[in-house]
């Protein structure tokens, strides 16, 4: 099994240099690294050009942002598996790669469990990644792309779309679409909190995650709507609690009808 690092860097030197030092401390050298920077101009481009040796494909240019960058990374990528680990974010531990490269599985995504941190390296706390992923734990965080390591099959037809929140959309895509997802009970990295995709409020990470959600979801309505109805979901609980009949009107019109209603746009 072949292993693809990507990182993504923009005018973060010391961010750059920690993932680097992470990535070249691995006990297990089995994979490739690839660097996308978006033409640094404060010393990032220098760093990568004095250690290209250790590095398997490097580019310094403009580009349209992270999502644009990770594409470009994953267009040049030849692993089996493709593991996303930005500057500043960085591996926990020297056999973070060894483990898994003995790892048997075959699964399209194997998602493990991250470390986040703040801009000084002190933990803020621990992401702890459900063993069994529906469409409504992405409500509650979903899973890590700087812990997920996924097949290279996986962009065959889909890619990141260029936006805040894309890396969550993209694994819902997976998911609607029936890519085998599995749980991975090892800590794979520490995430940088302070970067750009940490800034989003929850409000607007839940109207990201509503957007990418299938039809298809409404197995999964009354967990999904209680993070953003309360009342909605109460109603929905008392309605299944109903007479046999009226559950079934209801199951067929009324609850279809309020979960497409969530997904329009607001005026």
């Amino acid at each position: 099994m072949k292993l693809s690092i990507i990182t993504v860097n923009l005018n973060n030197l010391h961010g750059l240099r920690k993932t680097m030092n992470s990535i070249l401390s691995q006990t297990c050298k089995d994979f490739e690294w690839i660097v996308i920077d978006g033409g640094s101009t404060d010393g990032s481009k220098e760093l990568i050009e004095q250690s290209a040796n250790h590095i398997t494909y490097w580019v310094s240019e403009p580009d349209n942002g992270i999502f644009d960058a990770m594409n470009k990374g994953i267009n040049v990528a030849h692993g089996d598996y493709l593991l996303f680990l930005n500057s500043g974010d960085y591996l926990y531990g020297k056999t973070v790669i060894e483990i898994f490269i003995n790892h048997k599985s075959r699964n399209d995504v194997i998602y493990g469990n991250t470390i986040v941190v703040n801009s000084t390296g002190e933990v803020n706390h621990k992401w702890i990644t459900p063993k069994n992923l529906r469409f409504s734990s992405f409500f509650k965080g979903g899973i890590s792309h700087q812990s997920a390591f996924i097949s290279k099959n996986c962009f065959d037809q889909i890619h990141y779309e260029n936006h805040i929140g894309a890396d969550t959309e993209l694994f819902i895509r997976l998911l609607a679409r029936d890519y085998s997802f599995e749980k991975y009970e090892e800590f794979v990295s520490c995430y940088d909190n302070s970067g750009v995709s940490s800034t989003i409020n929850y409000k607007e990470y839940c109207h990201i995650v509503m957007k990418s959600l299938p039809l298809g979801a409404q197995e999964d309505y009354v967990n999904i709507i209680q993070f953003l109805d309360v009342d909605l979901a109460k109603m929905i609980i008392e309605i299944i609690k109903a007479p046999r009949l009226l559950r079934n009107i209801t199951r067929f019109f009324v609850l279809p009808l309020s979960f497409v209603a969530k997904l329009l746009p607001k005026e």
